[in-house]
């Protein structure tokens, strides 16, 4: 995994609960069902209907942010009932600081630093798996 990686999936980790909030409703609320457009003109497969690529893009974006999300919640599955998943939880969600962290999980900064490369790398063989990266 690169840094460049790395830094992507750290990313879409912390838009997490954006991700989850705006993923389900994205293609609804996409530009395609404008009201000033007529009924029958707001989806058609032809050259030059700009609500179209609207629709795709925002139907794309959808899918990226749920695949991200399953990423997410596939890594946290693989560590749950350990301090691992706390470690998610408070450094993602909660977005607390690496010491409140390992103060509240009880864990040194070594510890910290190796469970969260270990948490990185599953993130990535996930994301590799749903071709994100």
């Amino acid at each position: 995994m690169t840094k460049q990686q790395r830094k992507i999936i750290e990313r879409e980790f912390y838009q997490y609960n954006f991700n989850k909030r705006t993923a389900d409703n994205y293609a609804v609320d996409a530009v395609a069902y404008s009201s000033a457009v007529p009924d029958g003109e707001r989806v058609k497969t032809s050259g030059g209907n700009t609500n179209e690529q609207l629709v795709i893009r925002a139907v794309c974006t959808a899918e990226r942010m749920h695949g991200w999300c399953k990423v997410f919640e596939k890594t946290l599955d693989k560590f749950r009932w350990e301090q691992k998943d706390k470690l998610m939880q408070k450094r993602y969600i909660e977005r607390k600081s690496i010491w409140r962290t390992c103060e509240e999980i009880g864990i040194c900064r070594a510890t910290y630093f190796f469970w969260l490369e270990e948490i990185l790398q599953t993130a990535f063989m996930w994301a590799n798996e749903f071709k994100l990266i």
